[in-house]
């Protein structure tokens, strides 16, 4: 009996130990990433570059960004 309750107190404690954070940020919460967004344009980073930054840290598929389409054969004089 007195085996089994000091197993159970070892197993007990180590999933316990398991279950506590370890501290570090989770860089797939989205909270994160914003940060680390705002924090590239603060110190004058490239907004593409800080943008394509973001979406990596989520996990995200980077937008294709394309030029404006002028539709000249539609004016009117």
């Amino acid at each position: 009996m007195n085996t089994v309750l000091k197993t159970s107190a070892l197993v007990i404690s180590i999933a316990v130990l398991f279950a506590l954070p370890n501290g570090k940020a989770n860089a797939s919460s989205p909270w994160y990433c914003y940060q680390q967004y705002q924090e590239c344009l603060a110190y004058g980073g490239d907004p593409w570059s800080c943008e394509v930054e973001y979406y990596y840290c989520r996990g995200m598929q980077i937008p294709a960004k394309m030029p404006a389409v002028h539709a000249a054969g539609n004016k009117r004089d």
